[in-house]
């Protein structure tokens, strides 16, 4: 299981690379990795709130859904 450490590394590692809607489709992913508790142990670690993360989650969701195109 990821501590809030090696989640912070994570964090630190990506945040100066990618947008800021990356990062918070990252944090969602990590979090529901995580599981139980997983969004409250991602915003601890990288200061991103849980209302971000959980909105993540919903575009997560939609993505999910939406059909590819090609």
């Amino acid at each position: 299981m990821a501590d809030l450490t090696s989640i912070k590394v994570e964090f630190e590692l990506l945040r100066s690379i990618v947008d800021e809607r990356t990062c918070r489709l990252w944090a969602a992913t990590k979090a529901n990795a995580l599981g139980y508790g997983g969004e409250s142990r991602v915003a601890k670690a990288t200061g991103i709130s849980r209302a971000t993360i959980h909105r993540g989650k919903q575009e997560l969701e939609h993505l999910e859904a939406a059909p590819m195109e090609t």
